[in-house]
């Protein structure tokens, strides 16, 4: 279904009728890569409600927990994760002891679903992107920021695209969702409620980035949103060598959702990871193995550097969240080996606050 561009606007009001989501995600591809958003939930339920149907039934068959676990492979499951959602660290429990893991690692879609109603071409001007982006730069919105905070935009919704998930629901009062036909409904929010959306989109990472763990510690890789995975940076990947020496291509699959991966360290050293199908979307990570001192940081010019722009304002039609590229997360204080052994684990929101603050 394709729509057109209202020239009409009226009182505070700008109305604008947007070509439907799933058209606008197939650009470049995005459908597979984007239209994973908040459907985690959804996934994970179909599962369940499907009647005689089990997630072992559904031709993702996890199979039986092995003793031990590959060095390049690790092992992945789509059985139902124990530790998935909100599970605490008894979860761990639930491995043989063999491969239990001592970690968790969560992969993460976060883009409030609202606003993509709003990133559709001629929804915005181009003057009201830029002073949103302005705004959201820092991560902080405030309204004098705006020229007009309280000027609201409408957007019709294409059939079938209700706002009825509980993410919804909680939204604030002034957030109207109105029913104008059998088939149509429209959204409307002002330009300060767009900038809020924009400012808690954290979009695609791992939970948390940077880790510390002892050789011989088992990490738990568990896919709460769709297309995720876990590709260590090495030469065999046709990247440069981000691992010790002698570790090899390490690599999970995609990660169905609700399933889970693991892998086992056993080599000191730092560690870097990407999302091959989000590495354009800063989604890398940092492990660091040892039993107390600072490894070093070895980088090996061996094929392609984590990517130096985030292109996630492509998919957003302009609007810019300000989030790291993979070679502005890697580079970041926040994932230095040092702060990361200092810490434990580092935070996908630390890393996001350095880099907004310009620290």
């Amino acid at each position: 279904m394709t729509n057109t561009p209202a020239t009409a606007e009226s009182g505070d009001e700008q109305v604008w009728f947007p070509i439907a989501r799933r058209n606008l995600l197939r650009a470049a591809g995005a459908s597979a890569v984007l239209f994973g958003m908040g459907a985690g939930t959804a996934v994970a339920q179909s599962d369940e409600d499907d009647e005689g149907e089990t997630p072992t039934e559904n031709g993702n068959s996890g199979g039986p927990e092995p003793e031990d676990l590959d060095p390049i492979f690790g092992y992945a499951s789509a059985e139902l994760n124990p530790c998935g959602g909100e599970a605490d660290e008894d979860c761990f429990e639930a491995f043989e002891l063999s491969v239990r893991p001592s970690h968790e690692v969560e992969l993460h879609i976060d883009l409030p679903e609202e606003l993509f109603a709003f990133t559709a071409p001629g929804v915005l001007t181009q003057t009201e992107i830029d002073e949103i982006n302005a705004a959201v730069a820092d991560g902080v919105v405030d309204a004098s920021e705006l020229t007009n905070p309280d000027f609201e935009v409408t957007v019709t919704l294409p059939s079938g695209e209700t706002e009825e998930t509980e993410e919804s629901e909680e939204t604030e009062e002034s957030e109207e969702t109105e029913e104008t036909s059998d088939e149509e409904q429209t959204l409307t929010l002002t330009i300060l409620e767009i900038a809020q959306l924009l400012a808690e989109t954290t979009a695609f990472h791992y939970e948390p980035a940077g880790l510390t763990v002892a050789p011989g510690d088992v990490v738990l890789y568990s896919a709460e949103t769709p297309d995720h995975g876990v590709s260590a940076y090495h030469e065999r990947h046709g990247r440069q060598n981000r691992v010790p020496d002698g570790v090899g291509p390490i690599s999970s699959p995609l990660v169905p959702v609700g399933g889970y991966w693991l892998y086992k360290f056993e080599t000191p050293g730092v560690y870097d990871f990407y999302c091959p199908p989000h590495q354009i979307f800063g989604m890398v990570s940092r492990v660091v193995v040892t039993d107390g001192d600072v490894p070093e940081l070895s980088i090996e010019e061996t094929g392609r550097p984590p990517e130096e722009t985030n292109i996630f304002p492509l998919f957003l039609q302009g609007l810019d969240p300000n989030l790291p590229s993979s070679a502005a997360v890697l580079d970041s204080e926040a994932l230095t080996p040092e702060n990361i052994v200092d810490e434990g684990s580092v935070s996908w929101e630390t890393v996001v606050e350095e880099y907004r603050g310009g620290d």
